[in-house]
């Protein structure tokens, strides 16, 4: 096994590799290895999704994504179904969706689901706030700060 000297060796374009490794190798911990060339592959046209709740869940919009250690998550992370969490879960896939749009810009049903979840969300943003108040610093209010004077969440009454 290589182990690996301290000391440098001043290739010719500047590079500065651990001596002993080839202009063609890239240094790992305790040893040279060959460089890569990685390829990722494009996910395939129209892929199977999961909803948006269970996409949250998931880790992933798509199936074919999923990966291991998600179901270890999930089992101890369960999400509360609360009305935030339902918002939560559409921007999840909203931005999924957004993603795989950007090399399958001809998927109309893709599309289409992209246009209805941004509604959707839009929609459970205004309920949402109507209930609970708003959801961010930039959403204004006629009242102005009105949420300061309500009880917080560890408050008698907070969080109702």
């Amino acid at each position: 096994m290589y182990t690996e000297k301290t000391t440098t060796e001043q290739k010719p374009e500047g590079a500065m590799l651990p001596a002993g490794c080839k202009d063609r190798e890239g240094r790992l911990p305790g040893w040279c290895a060959p460089l890569a060339f990685p390829y990722i592959p494009v996910q395939g046209h129209n892929p199977k999704r999961y909803d948006q709740r269970e996409a949250l869940q998931q880790g992933t919009l798509f199936p074919g994504l999923d990966l291991p250690f998600h179901k270890e998550l999930k089992s101890r992370f369960p999400a509360a179904n609360t009305a935030l969490s339902e918002l939560m879960a559409l921007d999840f896939a909203i931005d999924e969706l957004g993603l795989y749009l950007v090399t399958h810009a001809d998927d109309k049903e893709a599309l289409d689901l992209y246009w209805n979840y941004i509604r959707l969300a839009q929609e459970g943003r205004e309920k949402y706030e109507t209930a609970y108040g708003p959801l961010s610093q930039t959403t204004i209010t006629p009242e102005g700060f009105q949420w300061l004077k309500d009880p917080w969440p560890w408050e008698q009454g907070g969080n109702n």
